[in-house]
């Protein structure tokens, strides 16, 4: 059995500079450590930072003093910032840049008068983060969170400042864009999907056409990891799994090659670990057809 890894897949920068901050502030400074919220959408990995280097995830830091609270790589809004500064914690921004890229173009529409349309997940945190930048900078602005174009035609607002959540479907974006070009609306739009979920995007739609069997990794509160499970269907049998231990031998039966990909938020060593996996069922299969 033929295995492949895409191209592009697993952790993007944004990720590796949050861990890079995380464990560095942990490593360094006597006082506690806590991320607000999950630095990452990967659990195992978020485990393996708790048992490795004492960093705990919290939701709330009404009763957390004098520590260091590093901000997750999907940012928070302005208020968050505010009310930790107020508990005397030291503050290490882990928010990923392009996200901040985000924010700042969802707070130049709304003071330059437009109507902010940020295309993503509305409850997702980096979503939140953006939408809590562009009202703590404007109040009085119009913001709306959508998924479709369709949901876009509906407000149809004369003057539309459009954003994405950086890990939106390319796709998404080039329809949105097509559309505004096509019908010479008066709406802006910024292209603030992050090149390395193009690039993951990208590799796993080529590498799923030429498989028998798709393997996506990554956390299942992963939304760009979800989104390229979707993506990989269109082609072929497709298995989100987040660890090698959900690997089910019987999926492999019969089959020539095997495709992998995982989320932005994926570590190496798991990726590592579902091939190992991989490779021990291709040697008891093919051990047990030498038997038979």
């Amino acid at each position: 059995m033929e295995i492949e890894i895409a191209h592009h897949s697993g952790f993007c920068f944004g990720v590796k500079e949050a861990i890079i901050k995380a464990t560095e502030i942990a490593g360094t400074s006597l006082l506690p450590t806590k991320t607000f919220g999950p630095l990452i959408h990967n659990p195992q990995e978020i485990k393996r930072l708790q048992d490795e280097f004492g960093i705990e995830k919290i939701d709330s830091f009404e009763d957390f003093y004098h520590g260091n609270l590093v901000i997750r790589a999907h940012g928070v809004p302005p208020e968050e910032y505010e009310k930790a500064k107020k508990n005397d914690l030291n503050i290490v921004d882990a928010t990923c840049r392009f996200v901040v890229d985000v924010q700042d173009y969802a707070v130049e529409f709304c003071k330059k008068g437009y109507h902010l349309i940020v295309v993503g997940e509305e409850h997702h945190a980096e979503v939140k983060g953006i939408v809590g930048h562009a009202l703590h900078a404007s109040p009085k602005a119009k913001v709306n969170v959508i998924d479709t174009l369709d949901e876009l035609l509906e407000i149809n607002p004369e003057r539309a400042g459009i954003v994405f959540q950086t890990t939106q479907d390319y796709g998404k974006f080039k329809k949105f864009e097509s559309y505004i070009r096509e019908n010479k609306k008066n709406w802006k739009i910024k292209n603030t999907i992050c090149g390395a979920t193009k690039s993951n995007q990208y590799s796993a739609d080529e590498l799923a056409r030429r498989v028998n069997v798709m393997l996506v990794i990554g956390g299942k509160n992963s939304g760009n990891t979800l989104r390229l499970a979707e993506m990989c269907r269109k082609y072929t049998t497709t298995h989100h799994i987040e660890t090698h231990d959900e690997l089910i031998p019987e999926w492999f039966a019969s089959v020539k090659k095997v495709g992998i990909t995982a989320g932005a938020s994926t570590p190496q060593w798991l990726i590592d670990g579902v091939v190992e996996a991989l490779k021990q069922i291709d040697e008891t299969h093919n051990h047990n057809l030498s038997l038979s």
